[in-house]
């Protein structure tokens, strides 16, 4: 029996890779701003002060968004079925933030907050679908 392989269909340009690498640090250090005092930024705070209640949803919808999107897009998934996963994630997480009380206190602020990390994740993923990726170079 022979094994399925994953094989890359395009490559990122570099600006491309390191804005992803560069975005998702950023959403793991809002991550990490809920609770370590060194990693939260006071003008959010002065501005928004429950921020650091609700960033874990922004981010851990944006990491798995755009963590699973790069890969697809890397392995030549049309972006129409990106954007279906993003919908699939809002759906579940405005359900699950609003209706489901398990393990969860039901809170609408935490579902749009989810929803923010979507469409942050949706914009990234766009543009290196649009500019940031090329072509496998064919092997000889």
């Amino acid at each position: 029996m022979t094994r399925p392989t994953l094989e890359l269909k395009r490559i990122p340009r570099l600006w491309a890779a390191v804005l992803h690498l560069a975005a998702l640090a950023l959403a793991g250090a809002l991550f990490a701003g809920r609770r370590l005092a060194a990693f939260r930024w006071e003008p959010v705070l002065d501005r928004v002060p429950d921020f650091y209640s609700h960033v874990s949803n922004l981010s851990i919808s944006y990491m798995l968004y755009t963590g699973v999107g790069y890969l697809w897009l890397a392995l030549g998934v049309p972006m129409r079925a990106i954007a279906w996963l993003g919908l699939a994630l809002a759906a579940a997480n405005l359900v699950y933030e609003t209706l489901i009380p398990i393990l969860n206190t039901p809170d609408p602020v935490d579902a749009l907050y989810g929803l923010a990390g979507i469409v942050l994740g949706a914009s990234l993923l766009i543009a290196i679908d649009r500019y940031g990726l090329r072509p496998v170079p064919e092997s000889d």
